[in-house]
């Protein structure tokens, strides 16, 4: 299996993006130029545009590692793959569910931000669950089995950090 390459945020460029989404999600709406004025700052579209991509790319990012796991989850025994599978399919998913949720807080009106920041808050709790079962199978495995828990804590480690970022983004 070769190794997914990993992009590395700073910490500020993290810290801006979670800002980004804060205060996209904090706010009624934009101005007609796609600028979000802050006490502090003016969040351009293109600040917007940028979280979005992020939050993409990482979803893009765990879409590929789950897809190279494919073959080392079959290698696994018949009581080890099931559960594997399944752990694998939930980070996905969650994944996913986190990339549009961050689409719809991006997007939210008035009328339609309390619903942008409940679909984050149950994104936010699908990738913690996704996480958790991703370490029990990891856990779970030994010896023959090295790679695949590699592979698994590496899939983890990926859904914490989107995570992580949609937890910063709405000050969970």
């Amino acid at each position: 299996m070769s190794t997914p390459t990993r992009r590395r945020r700073s910490p500020s460029r993290t810290l801006a993006l979670g800002a980004a989404l804060a205060a996209v999600v904090a706010l009624a709406g934009c101005a007609e130029d796609g600028s979000v004025s802050v006490p502090e700052f003016t969040l351009t579209g293109d600040q917007v545009q940028q979280f979005l991509d992020d939050a993409r790319s990482q979803a893009e990012t765990i879409g590929d590692d789950v897809r190279s796991l494919a073959d080392e989850i079959g290698s696994l025994s018949e009581d080890a793959r099931p559960r594997a599978e399944e752990a694998v399919a939930a980070a996905q998913d969650a994944a996913e569910e986190a990339r549009a949720a961050a689409d719809d807080a991006a997007t939210a009106t008035e009328d339609t931000r309390a619903e942008a920041e409940q679909r984050l808050a149950d994104a936010e709790a699908a990738l913690d669950d996704a996480s958790d079962r991703l370490g029990e199978v990891a856990d779970s495995l030994t010896g023959a089995d090295a790679a695949v828990r590699d592979a698994l804590e590496r899939l983890r480690t990926r859904v914490d950090e989107l995570r992580a970022e949609l937890d910063g983004s709405t000050g969970s």
